[in-house]
């Protein structure tokens, strides 16, 4: 018999394929991870640079506003003092015009420095830490704790000292408005920004290798709605950090996330799914595979079997009946034979009829069959069966209970169908030497007609039950193990089947299916 060359499951190739998609798929999703991260930190970076522009462009604004300022104030306050010089040389102040003078001309405070003594006005505006301020040359200083820009010069006469004061309120407010902190506030009050602060370089950052702008660096803190880009970039002599809202990059990583997850739990069911059906498919195409082998090696075995059978029926059967006619003749002639030599050829002619039974079997399960097709009804014959093996049976103790009339009619070969029967009636009869009971039932489906044989003495296994058609398979003394592979070949003939099995306790059931004729529709009228 030839075997099933072995072939790749299909199932494990399939999963190779699934396997590689997810892969691929997997490959995609990491792209695209790649790709969102690149083009929102591209999109971190722009906002950034954006700001570190704004900032640089109101440092410098911010830088020519105080210059301004202070070149305004350097020219306001050093003709009030230049004027309060001329005034003092004429004739000197006195405190309360110095207040009075301040008054008029939007001042906070004069001082006049003498040899013969100070003058100013109005009383205590003069900030102890200005006695510091040497009065050489025209100078401006502004005192951020007392809110005042003080101007000092020296007088033109005797040596002295002109120091005028201008309070500092109005022009802080312009300043503090104009300068970095409320630029700083007002950018961080922007959607999409939650911080921007400046931090000190570290040393790693001072070489003199490194460019005084680069790249911003980004890198993510946080998850789900609390997730923020920081942003760092190096501006001047600090580092600018501005914090950018990414909720909406978690969100959409969360999506690419889930997307995956759907699509690979999907494409897992498919795998599974489409491989399941493809070993089933395989394991079916096998199957039949092996059961057309089967049938192939059978039928050859079966063609070889029925060639060597019609040689060995030619070869034994001459020869027997050789034999068998010279112990007639002996029996016949031989007057003088004593009863021991009678009796030896009485078994020598049982030996020879079971040898020309065992070749007859033998040539009738090599023989095709071809089943006639007429009416029968399987009660008729099982009932006519029972009626040779009756005496049997009551000299045995077998009880015989039911009947097959329930099968109904059928069509099919009569003479076949009953040597089926009787060779099972007789396997049962001869299964119990002790007594025991045979119980015959049948019934009808849609498609099949279905009579049952059930006796007891059987305790050989469900293995042995199987086994049981096999041929030459017997459990017998004596016997080609034969009788059921002819009757399941009669069956298998008429397109039934013929099942046995064990039935506890040491019972054994035959269940005889065969089909119905389908009837054919009725000829028309007019035909």
């Amino acid at each position: 018999m030839t075997s099933v060359a072995p072939l790749r499951p299909l199932w494990k190739t399939n999963a190779v394929v699934i396997t590689f998609l997810i892969l691929i798929f997997l490959a995609y999703y990491y792209w695209q991870i790649r790709q969102a991260t690149q083009a929102f930190s591209s999109h971190v970076q722009d906002h950034v640079q954006m700001v570190a522009g704004a900032i640089r462009m109101n440092a410098d604004r911010a830088l020519l506003s105080r210059e301004t300022i202070e070149e305004i104030l350097t020219t306001f306050l050093g003709s009030s003092a230049r004027f309060v010089d001329y005034l003092d040389a004429v004739e000197p102040f006195s405190d309360d015009e110095l207040a009075a003078f301040a008054r008029e001309a939007g001042l906070l405070g004069i001082r006049v420095e003498r040899a013969a003594g100070v003058a100013q006005g109005p009383a205590g505006w003069f900030p102890a830490e200005a006695e510091a301020v040497e009065c050489t040359e025209n100078r401006l200083r502004h005192f951020a704790g007392h809110h005042l820009y003080l101007f000092s010069a020296p007088a033109t006469r005797g040596g002295g000292c002109i120091r005028v004061a201008l309070a500092d309120r109005r022009l802080a407010e312009l300043q503090q408005r104009i300068g970095l902190d409320a630029l700083i506030e007002q950018i961080s009050r922007l959607a999409g920004i939650r911080y921007i602060h400046f931090a000190p370089i570290v040393e790693a950052d001072k070489a003199d290798t490194a460019p005084p702008e680069a790249i911003p660096q980004v890198r993510f803190e946080g998850s789900g709605e609390n997730k923020t880009a920081r942003a760092t970039m190096r501006l001047g002599r600090n580092l600018l950090v501005v914090g950018v809202e990414a909720s909406h990059f978690s969100i959409r990583m969360t999506q690419l996330r889930h997307e995956f997850l759907a699509f690979t739990v999907v494409i897992v069911a498919l795998g599974l799914l489409f491989s399941w059906l493809l070993n089933r498919f395989q394991r079916a195409h096998i199957d039949a595979v092996q059961r057309f082998e089967q049938r192939l090696a059978r039928e050859k075995e079966d063609a070889a079997l029925g060639r060597a059978s019609a040689t060995i029926t030619h070869e034994i059967r001459n020869p027997l009946n050789a034999i068998s006619m010279g112990l007639q003749r002996l029996r016949m002639e031989a007057a003088e034979l004593t009863p021991q030599h009678q009796a030896l050829l009485d078994s020598l002619g049982q030996a020879v009829r079971r040898t020309d039974t065992i070749v007859g079997e033998l040539k009738r399960y090599t023989r095709p069959l071809s089943p006639r097709h007429q009416p029968v009804e399987p009660g008729t014959l099982v009932e006519q069966i029972l009626i040779l093996y009756r005496e049997t049976c009551a000299a045995n103790g077998i009880a015989v209970t039911g009947s097959a009339h329930d099968a109904g009619s059928l069509v099919g070969d009569p003479d076949l169908l009953a040597e089926v029967f009787e060779n099972l009636i007789k396997n049962a009869v001869e299964a119990q030497p002790q007594g025991g009971d045979l119980q015959i039932s049948a019934w009808r489906t849609q498609e099949q007609a279905v009579v049952r044989m059930e006796n007891g003495g059987f305790s050989k296994g469900e293995d042995v039950a199987r086994r049981l058609m096999e041929p030459y398979f017997t459990t017998k003394t004596r016997g080609s193990g034969l009788g059921l592979a002819i009757a399941q070949r009669i069956v298998q003939a008429h397109g039934g089947t013929i099942t046995l099995t064990q039935v506890p306790p040491e019972r054994l059931r035959i269940d005889v299916a065969l089909p119905l004729l389908k009837p054919r529709p009725a000829a028309s009228a007019d035909a």
